[in-house]
């Protein structure tokens, strides 16, 4: 993984964010359940004279492009989303140095030869960031296929962490 921040800090697209939680939740409105809300680039372009005065450890975003992707997912048919209008530039690494989600499944699954993903629907907004990742790391797209959740008679998730499941 540090590899792999190295060469995208070499490209240009890794910059520092120093947002805190309750910045981020204050941006916009809060998205409803099932939206996701979209990073606004508060910290692109931060001068070098901004983020001396920054006292926090800063997670690390990717500047993504107004790019469209699609791919046809195995059940719920073709998929289209532009990175920049649905996530905006998203983390990689976390203040704590953890390695983000969505980094850590895009480099294992390239590595690894992947072919073939079957997951659940409620990860299908992950799959372009992954797929664009794939792709700017020079490894093949695997197919994707989400599958429908578990759910009560009511509509919720079952799951244990919930405890929808006993």
């Amino acid at each position: 993984y540090k590899r792999v921040l190295h060469r995208l800090r070499q490209l240009g697209l890794l910059y520092p964010c120093y947002c805190s939680r309750t910045r981020l939740q204050s941006v916009g409105s809060a998205p409803h359940i099932g939206e996701l809300s979209v990073y606004d680039g508060h910290c692109y372009g931060m001068s070098e004279e901004e983020k001396c005065r920054m006292t926090k450890a800063p997670s690390w975003r990717i500047h993504v492009p107004a790019l469209n992707i699609s791919f046809t997912d195995g059940i719920l048919g073709l998929q289209k989303e532009n990175l920049a209008d649905t996530c905006g530039d998203f983390i990689v690494r976390r203040a704590d140095g953890m390695y983000a989600y969505q980094l850590a499944v895009s480099v294992d699954d390239g590595a690894m030869g992947i072919t073939h993903v079957v997951r659940g629907q409620d990860l299908l907004s992950s799959t372009a960031r992954q797929i664009w990742l794939l792709r700017l790391l020079g490894y093949d797209v695997p197919q994707y296929t989400h599958v429908p959740m578990l759910v009560d008679e009511e509509g919720n998730r079952l799951s244990k962490r919930q405890q929808g499941i006993t």
